[in-house]
């Protein structure tokens, strides 16, 4: 699944990619749960069986700042796309992404290289940082995509600040104060 919320420029310095299961928010499985969803609190939502979803709100901080200072924002997950849309518009942040590459597979190498091939965004695979808890999709992508910079979710960095200062030294970037 591949839906452009928004009207930006399809190339940018630099590309966030971001997991959601276990990067996004606490669910290793939203696929599993079961709509509709409805928001608990500003940073929970509840399923049809009462099971609750946690989003990481210094993750959401993170793709905000990306997008303020340029970057393409993806969302990049192994999910029934219609229930991880469903639960990215009940938190209210699916307008955060430029783009969602949502499918119902492993393979996200693949899935990302299809997806530049067809839209023609030209971002070198070093200039595209990759959010994710786990790291069995590292493969696919390394050998369909490139050499991304891999992120380790909650572990290489944990809050906004943190995971601000590593992205930007990933990128060689200058950062002011804010």
């Amino acid at each position: 699944m591949r839906a452009k919320p928004s009207d930006r420029p399809l190339n940018t310095s630099w590309m966030l990619l971001l997991d959601l299961d276990g990067t996004l928010w606490d669910h290793l499985d939203i696929s599993s749960l079961s709509p509709p969803f409805r928001r608990v609190s500003e940073d929970v939502i509840e399923d049809s069986r009462g099971v609750r979803v946690r989003i990481y709100g210094y993750m959401v901080d993170l793709a905000r700042w990306a997008r303020s200072i340029g970057a393409m924002v993806v969302s990049l997950s192994w999910n029934d796309p219609e229930i991880a849309m469903e639960a990215l518009r009940a938190f209210k942040v699916d307008v955060i992404f430029d783009y969602h590459i949502i499918e119902p597979h492993p393979w996200k190498g693949r899935a990302l290289a299809r997806f530049l091939k067809e839209t023609g965004i030209l971002i070198p695979p070093e200039r595209m940082i990759y959010f994710d808890d786990r790291e069995i999709h590292l493969d696919d992508i390394y050998t369909n995509v490139g050499r991304v910079k891999y992120v380790k979710s909650h572990v290489d960095c944990r809050g906004f600040e943190s995971c601000r200062r590593l992205v930007a030294s990933l990128l060689g970037l200058q950062l002011h104060r804010s």
